[in-house]
This record gives structure tokens, sequence and C-alpha cells, in this order.
């Protein structure tokens, strides 16, 4: 029996964080999906009705995706080195979920007017947001190694994952942010990265 199983959607989505924790930190774990169209049947069994949802080998349950993937980060060591890298390494996913909260409205939006005001707001967070990102980095060896400390941390599996997920919705937003395009091309070009991208579920998000 896995000592971890990650219940969520068969999709990307919130949970895709803590998938890669898992790929980088080559832990096996169960990877248990469901359609959406069924989550009336599980709703009820989630604590705080929500997904995903992370459950250990004693039985304790851990919701929320920030909360998860912050557990699984210090539990594998990828949460960085000491309080202060740990603060930034928040820093870094506090601002990408707020970028990707913006991005998944554009995503599941349906009305044409509505929908392009969405990926307006989307795409000015992404440019202010980015251009920050951008400094943070260069101030970290000059923008040659990762965005927190020496090694890869959940702040650049974070930042692979919502801007894999943003190039769907626009192809061109790292075009003026160098260092972070060179960023997203090193993380995948990871070999446990890259297998697993190549290999999960083909989902539409």
């Amino acid at each position: 029996m896995s000592k971890f199983t990650l219940t969520y959607f068969d999709a990307r989505g919130r949970a895709e964080n803590a998938r890669l924790l898992f790929v980088v930190a080559g832990v096996k774990y169960e990877d248990k999906r469901f359609e959406m169209s069924a989550w009336g049947q599980h709703k009820a069994s989630m604590p705080f009705g929500v997904l995903p949802n992370l459950k250990l080998a004693d039985g304790t349950s851990i919701s929320m995706s920030a909360a998860i993937a912050n557990y699984l980060a210090r539990e594998f060591n990828l949460y960085g080195k000491g309080n202060k890298e740990n603060a930034q390494v928040d820093t870094v996913t506090n601002a990408l979920s707020e970028i990707m909260d913006l991005v998944y409205k554009f995503i599941f939006t349906k009305e044409e007017g509505p929908k392009a005001e969405a990926k307006t707001k989307a795409s000015a967070k992404i440019a202010s947001y980015g251009a920050a990102l951008e400094e943070n980095l260069k101030q970290n060896n000059g923008g040659k190694g990762y965005l927190v400390g020496k090694s890869i941390t959940l702040a650049d599996i974070a930042f692979f994952n919502a801007f894999s997920e943003i190039a769907a919705m626009d192809d061109k937003a790292l075009d003026n942010l160098p260092l972070l395009k060179a960023l997203l091309a090193r993380v995948g070009a990871d070999k446990k990265i890259a297998k697993w991208v190549e290999t999960r579920p083909k989902t539409q998000f």
C-alpha cells in the first residue's frame, strides 16, 4: 500500500504541483482520479467538500492544494533551507496562485465577452507578476539557477506548472522575460519532469 494517496479530478489543475513534487522526489503514490461528472458521489466524503485531497498511510487527511504542496515540499526537502527561503518559496507560490486563479477563470468562462475580459485581466497579472519573478530570479545567482536557493524547490515546480498552462493561453507570455523563459526550459528538461510530462494522462487542463 502506498504511503500517499492523492485524490483529484482527471485533470492537471490544482493537483499538478503535488504530482510534480512526487515526481521530482522520486516517491511513489496512488494517483486517484475520477471524472468531474462523478464529483457528486465523492463530495460528501471529502473534508471541506473540496479537492485535491491527500491521505497519508496513518489516515491523516490533508485538504487544500497549497497545504498539500507545502506539506510534500517540506517532507521531500523541496521547500528551501531555513525560514527565509521558506518565505521566498511562499512568495513565489502565492503569486503564481493569484495568476492561476485568473487563468482558470479564463479557461472556464464560455461567453465571448466575459472570456475576453478574463483573458485581459489574466494577461495583465502575468505581465506584472512575471516582471517581479524575473527580477527575483535575477537576484539569485544572476538568474542562471533557481528561483530560491541553489537547488530546485516547490517555487520552480509551481512556476513550471503554471507557465506551462499559461503558454496554452498566451505563447508569448515569456517573450520579454528571458530569464524565466530559460528557467521554464531548464526545469522542463529535468529527466524526471520530462518523463512525467510525456507520459502523464492527457487532459484538457
